[in-house]
Order: structure tokens, then sequence, then C-alpha cells
């Protein structure tokens, strides 16, 4: 089985008219946990990012296999509180506003657990979703959501039962899916065939805009194939005879944005939000590459403060651990310098305690360990849960044991500042 391979055109426009302008270290696949240590297993792939001069989308152009980069996929939606309150009040945001009617089908591409649907059917919505990994999509079925096991394409349908193989929905959702693919214009030309002519097409990612200005390095892995800006989505919409609507930004996974688009000929017109946020981009460097050097000087200036922070660990013969088996992990770890230095993970998913990751084989411990091992410095590698996790850690600060946190920026959390940091 070929597991990489690197494109040469973009994504969504094929030009090949692109540059590298956030170069990193390869990392491992995030999602990879195993029953014994094998250091073999440490594979790693280049996840650079690229900019498309001509449709603006930034992107890796490394590919991995889908069958290697889903196996054995342990994310579920359900898993997170604030995911399942923002999936609902997100559907009846919807069918209140499009006035969509009951019995409408609603079809969710990349529907995991089926969170999202379950929001849908408690209103009278029939509901349908495809999903690349078994591992949530058995968990849907066995709730009742009827959950289709493949990556998404025009293509695929071909293997959807029946009523579920053309013109069929009225609402189509893409939550942190729709840059997923490595190929997207398969993907594009199955939303076009799912999709009544009334129908309409939502779809989550993380917003370009957020990701530059927070710097949030750990939201690049293999898996994150495509960061859009509003440019690059109307391009691509456009491109395929669709119309971009709307663009509502939130604050899931510290920046995001819903984009709503339609079939051209569809009576919904386009929204302010569009042009207001096109105008944005295009005025404060976001098209023309000039807001990425600000990131990379960032990644170097906080590798520069970590490597500092481990040499004085290391000095005193310290241990130095992480905290959080999480698909942003590898990026972190790798990114800033923390290469052969942790001995060990902290983690209470129940498909990774005491099973090993592919970065480095480091052991996944249950996090009540971490008060009786007390490692010297723990690293917090689920940056987006810091704040959680050093509030139900207190024991392990009193004790004298430290955090380093990597996001928003870098800094070491004690016994003496922990009560401001999480306030």
């Amino acid at each position: 089985m070929i597991e990489h391979w690197k494109r040469t055109k973009c994504r969504l426009c094929n030009s090949e008219n692109m540059s590298k302008v956030i170069p990193l270290e390869a990392i491992p696949i995030g999602e990879k946990y195993l029953e014994n240590p094998d250091k073999e297993a440490d594979k790693r792939f280049p996840v650079d990012l690229y900019n498309c001069s001509d449709c603006y989308c930034v992107q890796t152009l490394d590919s991995i296999n889908s069958d290697y980069l889903w196996s054995d996929y342990t994310y579920f939606s359900s898993q997170t509180d604030g995911i399942i309150k923002h999936q609902e009040e997100f559907a009846l945001k919807i069918l209140d506003q499009y006035q969509i009617e009951k019995n409408s089908i609603v079809f969710d591409i990349g529907s995991n657990d089926g969170t999202l649907l379950k929001a849908f059917k408690s209103r009278d919505c029939r509901v349908f979703g495809v999903d690349p990994a078994d591992t949530v999509a058995d968990i849907a079925n066995s709730h009742g959501i009827e959950t289709h096991v493949g990556l998404f394409s025009s293509n695929e349908m071909d293997s959807f039962p029946e009523e579920y193989r053309k013109n069929f929905a009225s609402i189509i959702t893409a939550f942190n899916v729709f840059a997923h693919s490595d190929d997207m214009q398969g993907m594009i030309d199955g939303v076009k065939r799912a999709l009544l002519p009334d129908g309409i097409f939502f779809f989550e990612v993380q917003y370009l805009k957020d990701i530059l200005d927070k710097k949030l390095i750990g939201t690049i892995f293999h898996e994150h194939m495509i960061h859009y800006s509003v440019n690059s989505a109307q391009n691509f919409l456009e491109d395929n005879d669709m119309l971009l609507i709307d663009a509502q930004r939130n604050g899931i996974q510290k920046g995001s944005i819903i984009f709503t688009a339609v079939k051209k000929g569809n009576i919904l017109e386009e929204q302010d939000s569009v042009s207001i946020l096109k105008k944005l981009e295009n005025n404060d460097g976001y098209t023309d590459g000039s807001k990425f050097e600000e990131f990379n000087s960032s990644i170097r200036k906080n590798r520069d403060i970590v490597s500092t922070i481990v040499q004085e660990i290391e000095q005193k013969r310290g241990e130095i651990a992480g905290y959080g088996a999480a698909r942003s992990g590898p990026t972190l770890a790798i990114q800033l310098g923390l290469e052969n230095t942790l001995t060990s993970l902290y983690d209470d998913h129940p498909s990774k305690v005491d099973k090993f990751s592919a970065f480095e084989s480091l052991k996944v411990l249950p996090t009540s360990e971490l008060i009786i091992k007390m490692p010297s410095l723990t690293v917090i590698l689920a940056w987006l849960h810091s704040k959680n996790i050093i509030s139900k850690s207190v024991d392990y600060l009193q004790k004298g044991g430290k955090f380093l946190v990597l996001w928003p920026e870098v800094v070491i959390i004690d016994k003496n500042n922990y009560s401001e940091w999480i306030k």
C-alpha cells in the first residue's frame, strides 16, 4: 500500500502556482496507538503548508492514504460537551431560519458518531450520514443513525442505498470534514449530486484568519489538508456552479467559520458577511502571504523558549512528561523541539490508555498516575484543554509539579501562579 504521495497542483483549482509559506518538521499520524511499543511505527510525513496564488487556498500538498489515515480513528464528537451544544444550537437555528419542513432529509458528511444528526432527528428530520472511520460509524448505527462507511465522493454515492444516490437532501452538512479529502472535486461533485435544487449546504472549518492571528499551530496535522479563507471557499464553490451566500464565525477550536452555499438558481441571496470578510482578508495580508512570516516567527520564538526550559529540567535530571494523547500532540512536540524529551503521556481516553503512541512509542498512562509518578515538568499537548487540565491537577502542582503550557503563549504553571492563570 502506498501510504504517502505529494501533489504538485492546488487541491481546489489545480493551479501549479504554489509556494511553501509555512515550513514544518514531518510528523507521524496522530491517531495511531499501538498495543506494544514499536519505534519502527514512528513513520513521519511532511505537513508543510502551501499557498495557491490563483485561488488563495492554503493547504498541505502531502497526502496520506485514506485507509491508513482513518483506520483505528479515536475521536468521537459526543466526547465533548461543547461540541454537542454547538451542534444542537446550529440545528435549531437553521431549521427555524430556513423553515425546513418536517421529514426533510438531512445528510451529514463525516458524520462521526451521529451527534449532529441526532439533533436533527429529534426535530422530525430524516437523517443519513457517511464517515470513513468504521470505529465511529458503528457507534452511530448502533444508536439508530443510518451511516454508510466510506470516504465521501460522487463515486462513493454509487454504494449508498438507492434512495440516497441523487437529489435527496434538503440540508447537507459537513462539519470539520470539508478539508479532509484528497479528492475535493469528487466531494463537491457529490454535494451537488445529493443536494435538492432548493437545498442548502453548510460546512464548518477552522478559519485561516484565526489560525494565523492566534498562531494555532496545534490545528496543523494530516487530516487538515485545507485551511480555508472566505476567498478560497468562494472561488472553489463558484468554479463548481455553487454560490457562497453566508459566512459566520464562531469560537469552536479557537476560531471556526460556517459557510452556507446553494446551487446556482436558488432564490437565497448572498449576505453582507461574505463581502465584509473578503475585504478584511484582502486588506490585511491573508491573501498575499504577508501574514505567514508572523506565524513562522512565532514558531521559532517559542521553540527557543521551550528549549531553554527543557535544558534547565534535564540538567537537574528531572523527568518531562506529556499530558494529552491528542491529534495535535505530535505537531506541537516536534515543531517546538520536544523530540527525545518526553518519557510518557497522560490521558484518560479509553482507546488510548496503556497503549503506545506512534510518536516515539510513548506509553499512555491514566491521569490518576500523574500525582504518583510526579514528573518534574508536564507539557500540555492537549492545548485546547489547558485550563481544565490544570484545574483538575492542583494536587500535582501543590506537591511540586509544574505544567508547561504551549498556547496561547509558552509559560510554566506551578503552585504559585495557577490560580491566576485558570481564571
